[in-house]
């Protein structure tokens, strides 16, 4: 018989239980949250006296969600028939085996604890890819002292500080799906595992360069001093991969990451539309002011506008993007990909990000759809404008 098919037989022996019971449809999960402790502690005792093997199978979810040990805790071993009276011994073993004391002393109100055990503690960081605008997400597990965790998900971006912040409560089988989830995200968007040191120092070099004029997400300023300890000399993830792999590359790595850039994998990173607003309105005067010369001349005068903005002023900007690409395509097994970005960054701190190709890639991503918005607002040229629109979409 199967949990589902056993949990309806309890449903029917625990009527006051039963309207909670019956709607999990057999799902830990669900099951719980309808129960709450004490009739999951009822479920769990009848589950016992009639089929050990399932009361394990289910106690075993259970003892992921906070509360789930005390609802083991509080079943009155003596009630049980001796099957049932050794399952239970035996779970009891495993939960002491993971740090957590259960106090069932005769005349103690049953109880749990859990020891300062270091394997037990949740302390995990999580980083995704850039966006195509330069953002990514970073997350820091944690152990609540309340039980379960505390998932911080922070939204980063070097040129616009602390986008966005948002905190969740989660068991700790919450905590396994959600690492899972975010591990296992389609589209080149999965995130990889990083010292949950690396990500306070990201955290804290980021709202560091947060404009002043924008106030911190809530509910961030309350939580600052606990996400940002210990930040102080810690690396970020694209120092632990250029401590790793050098800043060096071989021209056929950096032809990879020229590759990887033109396919859209990494990039185009576009600069803020304030830093663009002034070179574009400059270009389109200087396109309507040289006439036909302007209207040849659009794609070449573009592409100059938009390499200047790449390594200029904003060259630190675009190193640290590539330096924490990095540490993802290290981390993904694309060591010569990694290679070429640190080799990148090095270039833009040098003050020769002009002449490095992966950053010509970049601005040619931008100047190439630049021109188009530029000829289709000018009429000139605008239905080739659409038809290349047209052929990039289904691309």
């Amino acid at each position: 018989m199967s949990l589902p098919e056993r949990l309806e037989q309890a449903a029917e022996a625990l009527p006051g239980d039963a309207d909670a019971i019956r709607p999990a449809n057999g799902d830990p999960q669900r099951l719980w949250s309808g129960l709450g402790p004490e009739a999951a502690t009822r479920v769990l005792a009848w589950l016992f006296a009639h089929s050990p093997d399932d009361a394990l199978e289910l106690a075993e979810e259970w003892l992921d969600e906070d509360g789930g040990s005390d609802a083991v805790a509080r079943i009155d071993e003596d009630s049980l028939p001796k099957p049932g009276r050794k399952a239970l011994r035996r779970l009891l073993h495993a939960v002491r085996s993971r740090g957590i004391a259960v106090d069932r002393s005769e005349g103690a109100a049953s109880k749990v604890s859990r020891l300062p055990d270091l394997e037990e503690e949740i302390c995990a960081g999580y980083v995704s890819p850039l966006d195509p605008r330069g953002a990514r997400l970073v997350y820091l597990l944690e152990s609540s002292p309340a039980g379960g965790a505390h998932v911080f998900e922070a939204l980063l971006a070097h040129d616009r500080g602390l986008v966005d912040f948002q905190i969740y409560r989660a068991g700790r089988r919450q905590v396994r799906d959600f690492v899972r989830d975010v591990t296992r995200r389609k589209g080149g968007y999965a995130a990889v595992e990083v010292d949950p040191r690396s990500v306070r120092a990201l955290i804290a070099r980021t709202v560091a360069l947060h404009p002043p004029s924008r106030p911190l997400p809530k509910p961030f300023p309350e939580w600052r001093s606990r996400l940002t300890r210990g930040a102080d000399g810690a690396a970020t993830p694209g120092e632990l991969a250029r401590e790793a792999l050098g800043s060096s590359a071989t021209d056929a790595q950096i032809e990879q990451l020229v590759e990887a850039i033109r396919q859209r994998v990494i990039g185009p990173w576009p600069p803020a539309p304030e830093v663009m607003e002034a070179p574009i309105t400059a270009l389109r005067d200087r396109v309507k002011n040289a006439g036909e010369a302007g209207a040849a001349s659009i794609e070449d005068w573009t592409r100059e506008t938009m390499l200047s903005l790449y390594p200029g002023e904003h060259a630190s900007v675009y190193a640290e993007r590539f330096e924490e690409s990095a540490y993802l395509f290290w981390r993904r097994g694309e060591e010569d990909t990694a290679r070429a970005c640190l080799a990148t960054a090095a270039e833009l701190r040098n003050g020769r990000g002009v002449e490095a190709p992966a950053v010509r890639a970049l601005s040619e991503l931008i100047a190439s759809a630049l021109t188009l918005d530029l000829k289709q607002s000018l009429g000139l040229g605008a239905a080739e404008g659409a038809e290349a629109a047209i052929h990039g979409a289904d691309d």
